[in-house]
């Protein structure tokens, strides 16, 4: 009954003649293709006998309109065999290679048999068509979920994930000793090692990945060093939004970070958006090892993941020779930030009650020659609220110190940086006293640290 049943499917979903316009599917490994009535069928190869995988690959037949409209056309194809019942809310998202797609997972009943489906629906400027995945069970459709969805996800560009980009100075074996987080998987490649973290499933899709390179000699500053790995890995693949800093931590026995991260960068050759591309310098005395990391799509395991990750790392042959994270030429300076938001009060009516308008503001003048001055105001409405210090100020390793009289503040410094656009900038933790930590995995996120801007 299963095998007539696709057998009905294959025969009508051949009614659509497709054109020359081909889907750049790539079968997973293993997996194998033939051409049935104007469609493609997948199947995997390693498929139980009396179990049932069948990919129905089938391109339009004219030129694509709306991936709505695309999407659409793969349910009327289901429709015309049995009844389809979409299980979950449509989804959309992008390949690599800059195919837009929409899909949903249900059921496809037929005379009292059914099959659990998946309709997709697929385009890429007019060339278009549809996918249609048919399982038997949902065991058999998890056991072929992880290659099928790389499959769609590398449609049109490359199945590996991306290679890191030639770095002059990186050259060499990658010796950084690490451990693999707990359901990454780790591949050696030609100079690079490469930890990636997959899942694509009704609920959760994520694909990151670190690209681990040999470590170096530290010549010069760990912050020229960083902007040049930026330059490489960054700059010369993506269309990004951010001029890095780096942002920098001193991370255990005596190891520092130096690392930035690009929440809206583009793919500069497939157009694809990753959620967050970011370089990550690790350093001990006189040596640093260069990371790539891409993240599509969150989850806060794998934040944890990456945080131990950069936290445990160690290069082994290093020196102890300590790294200088600031220098006093790169915080004196007169720095301000503030924010405002513009709101109202309102009665119940709607008709208005006052100005709940909100301002705040602060700066801080390190001078040169070691004093400093503080100042601070709030408004809101008619209330006015200003305060200020002044005394001198150091900082010590990650903490800027200052001493008003005999009292002591401290504020974590968290980064320095110059853009060309729009000055020299600092980063502080947003509070007194207490100490900051950046995320790794998104360090520009909102409510982890204040921005100062230099005047």
């Amino acid at each position: 009954m299963v095998t007539l049943f696709i057998a009905t499917c294959l025969a009508r979903f051949s009614l659509l003649k497709p054109t020359t316009a081909e889907i750049p599917l790539k079968a997973p490994s293993g997996w194998t293709t033939a051409q049935n009535q104007g469609s493609t069928v997948i199947t995997p190869g390693d498929l139980p006998q009396g179990k049932v995988y069948t990919v129905i690959v089938t391109p339009l037949p004219t030129k694509a309109g709306t991936l709505d409209e695309v999407y659409e056309v793969g349910k009327t194809m289901v429709a015309d065999v049995g009844t389809y019942s979409p299980a979950m809310e449509p989804k959309e998202a992008r390949s690599e290679g800059g195919w837009d797609y929409k899909l949903t997972i249900g059921t496809l009943v037929k005379d009292k048999s059914g099959l659990l489906a998946q309709v997709i629906g697929m385009k890429k400027g007019d060339a278009g068509g549809t996918v249609i995945v048919l399982s038997d069970s949902l065991e058999t459709l998890q056991k072929y979920s992880d290659p099928f969805s790389q499959m769609i996800r590398t449609l049109g560009g490359s199945a590996e994930p991306p290679p890191a980009p030639v770095v002059a100075a990186a050259s060499g074996t990658v010796d950084l000793q690490y451990s693999v987080p707990a359901g990454w998987r780790e591949s050696k490649r030609e100079g690079v090692t490469v930890i990636e973290a997959t899942k694509d499933d009704f609920y959760d899709k994520w694909r990151w990945t670190l690209v681990v390179m040999p470590s170096q000699p530290l010549t010069g500053s760990l912050r020229e060093n960083f902007m040049e790995y930026w330059k490489a890995l960054i700059t010369a693949n993506y269309d990004a939004s951010i001029t890095p800093l780096p942002l920098s931590v001193r991370l255990s026995d005596g190891y520092v970070c130096a690392f930035d991260a690009d929440g809206s960068a583009k793919h500069k050759a497939t157009g694809a958006k990753p959620r967050v591309v970011s370089v990550y310098l690790i350093a001990h005395g006189d040596r640093f090892v260069p990371i790539l990391a891409i993240q599509y799509g969150y989850d806060s395991q794998l934040s944890k993941d990456l945080d131990r990750f950069i936290e445990t790392a160690r290069i082994p042959g290093s020196s102890d020779a300590k790294i200088s994270l600031f220098n006093k030429s790169d915080l004196a300076g007169d720095w301000t930030e503030g924010s405002a938001s513009i709101a109202s009060y309102v009665t119940s009516s709607g008709t208005y009650a006052g100005d709940a308008s909100i301002y705040t503001g602060s700066d801080f003048h390190l001078h040169s020659d070691g004093s400093y001055k503080y100042n601070f105001i709030g408004l809101q409405g008619s209330t006015h609220i200003r305060e200020s210090q002044e005394g001198t100020w150091s900082f010590n390793d990650q903490d800027l110190v200052l001493t008003e009289k005999k009292e002591t503040t401290t504020y974590s410094l968290l980064g320095y940086g110059v853009d060309g656009k729009g000055g020299r900038f600092l980063v502080l933790g947003t509070y007194a006293g207490a100490k900051a930590k950046l995320s790794f995995a998104n360090p520009r996120g909102p409510l982890q640290a204040t921005w100062y801007r230099a005047k």
